[in-house]
Order: C-alpha cells, then sequence, then structure tokens
C-alpha cells in the first residue's frame, strides 16, 4: 500500500554547534569544538520522515545567502521535496547557537532569520501543496498568525494535522486548537501549556486530559528517557522509551515527530507509530547532530529487531 502523501511547515537553520565537556554557568567561558550542521524543527522533522523512506514536502523560508544553500542542498540530499520551499532575496536565513555536553544535554540560542517573517499570505500560497488525503505537520517556530491561517484550512482541505508546539508561544486560536488531529508536546512544553508537571506516566494521564481540554483530538507526551503517553477520548496507553547511551539530546523530539508522522502516513496502527517513533529518537540521540543524526529505514528496523519494550496500560 502506497504511504499518504506528508507535508511540513516549519523553521530551517544552520546550527553552529559547540561541544563542550559540560554546560557553563552564567559568567563562565569554556574550551569546545565547533560544527556547523543543517537544522530547524521543521527540517529536521521533515529529514526524519525522508530518512525512513519517504518524500515529504516542506515549506519553510530561507535566506538567499550561503546558509541558505547549504540547507536547500542538506534537504534535498535527504530526499525531503523542495518544491514549496521560498528563497528570500535580501533576508538572512535562520540560525541556532547550540551547546551540548558530554552527558548529551543541552543549550539553545536561535536567530529565526528568514522564518520570521512568514505572513498567513505565504501560507495561503504554500497550500497548493498540500493534498487533501495528507498528513501536515506544523512546530511552533513559525509566526503564530501564520499558524492559525494553516490550521483554519484543515477543515475545507480535509488534511489530518500532527502538532508539535515547540517553542511555546501565545496566540494560537481557540480554532486552531479544535483543528488539531494529534498535539505533540515533550514534558516541558506541556507544562508551559497547562501549568502542571509531567514527571512520569501517572502524572501525564492528567496533563494529557488538560490538554484535550484545548481542542486536540489526541495527545501524545515525550518523557524523554521514560518514553511517550498517548490519550484521546476513550483510550490511552503509555509506552516506555528504549535504553540507549546519549551522545546527543538536540533533536531528539523533531526526530520523533517526524517519525511518528511517517509511521501514521505509511499506514502503522497507533501504538506501532509511537514504538517507531521512539526507536527513531533513541537511535538520534546515540549521534551528534540534528540531521545527520537522523537514522535511516534500514537501521531503525534492525533496531527494532533487536529490542524489546514494555507497555504499560
Amino acid at each position: 500500500m502506497s504511504a499518504r502523501p506528508l507535508m511540513f511547515f516549519g523553521t530551517t537553520n544552520l546550527d553552529l554547534c559547540f561541544n563542550v565537556e559540560r554546560l557553563p554557568t552564567p559568567g563562565e567561558s569554556l574550551m569546545g569544538t565547533l560544527a556547523r550542521n543543517p537544522g530547524g524543527k521543521g527540517a529536521n522533522q521533515a529529514v526524519a520522515a525522508a530518512r525512513l523512506g519517504l518524500r515529504p514536502t516542506f515549506y519553510t523560508r530561507l535566506g538567499d545567502d550561503d546558509a541558505g544553500r547549504l540547507l536547500l542542498q542538506s534537504l534535498r540530499d535527504a530526499g525531503v521535496c523542495a518544491d514549496a520551499i521560498e528563497i528570500c532575496a535580501g533576508e538572512v536565513s535562520g540560525s541556532a547557537l547550540v551547546m551540548v555536553g558530554d552527558d548529551g544535554s543541552n543549550m539553545i540560542v536561535i536567530d529565526p532569520g528568514a522564518n520570521l517573517n512568514v505572513t498567513p499570505d505565504m501560507i495561503e500560497s504554500a497550500a497548493r501543496f498540500i493534498d487533501r488525503e495528507a498528513i501536515v505537520v506544523a512546530e511552533m517556530g513559525m509566526p503564530i498568525p501564520a499558524l492559525n491561517r494553516l490550521f483554519e484550512m484543515k477543515s475545507d482541505r480535509g488534511f489530518k494535522l500532527i502538532f508539535n508546539p515547540a517553542p511555546v508561544r501565545p496566540g494560537l486560536s481557540a480554532a486552531a486548537w479544535r483543528s488539531v488531529d494529534f498535539v505533540t508536546p515533550n514534558q516541558a512544553e506541556a507544562f508551559e501549556l497547562t501549568g502542571v508537571e509531567v514527571e512520569d506516566f501517572e502524572s501525564a494521564a492528567g496533563v494529557a486530559a488538560k490538554l484535550l481540554d484545548l481542542g486536540p483530538r489526541a495527545a501524545l507526551i515525550t518523557l524523554g528517557a521514560q518514553g511517550a503517553y498517548y490519550a484521546d477520548a476513550t483510550s490511552s496507553f503509555a509506552l516506555r522509551a528504549f535504553p540507549v547511551k546519549v551522545v546527543d539530546t538536540t533533536a531528539a523530539g523533531d526526530a520523533f515527530n517526524g517519525a511518528f508522522a511517517a509511521s501514521l502516513a505509511q499506514g502503522l496502527p497507533l501504538r506501532e507509530a509511537v514504538r517507531k517513533a521512539l526507536a527513531v529518537a533513541a537511535l538520534c540521540v546515540t549521534r551528534r547532530g540534528a540531521q545527520s543524526a537522523m537514522p535511516t529505514v534500514q537501521a531503525v528496523d534492525e533496531f527494532l529487531k533487536s529490542q524489546t519494550i514494555l507497555e504499560l496500560e
């Protein structure tokens, strides 16, 4: 069976990544090594899906600069369809300063560049690339008015909508929230949205209920090394994460979201889609970088064959 069309909306950045022994404290200087990696939440998610054998379409804005050309080529090399991407004369591409400690923890500061200038009219234009049967994935790095317009189009166009609310910001309309099929925050984002801490699967159940009150049909909360918790109006389940040696957690959430969307597009049952997303995230954190850390479908299949997972009902 062929996969459903898949389209991502989001940000693209050039990551200036410093690998350091540990993260600095305020006022402290540390020695580290610098790498320049293609990144950005939306771009990372699209690449994660492409590495799993799909050809997702991606909408983003890039500056007409050296960074933009590098970022565009990286997306194309990964197998992402770039037809919807805007190249913007006179604007600079987004960038991010990333520090990664030896324990895998990170600190990130983002200069959005061209990402900041997405308008509702631009979303209207990009919507011609959305198939009625598509799964659409959006993250919160784009301007809120643009997201509101994208979400408003769901009722007319009929696509399924996955919303990764990162970074959390105010302003998304009540109607936009009601258009979401799956909202996929991590623990910190779930707290920002609900005001309740997510510490374990038990507390995740209560937070998921609060997320559903915002309007989405389903909530899927990632809990880092613990796993993921899913809930909708009639069912819920939790899946434990795969134990791995963590090297860099920078793009773990993007790996999860891209793989979850790809798995649904490929027709996997919901629980299996979450399980595969956890496997992709686990492999991602064993490697440095963002897009460069996204595993291939062959690597994921081999990993899943070698693992077992404990499920909590």
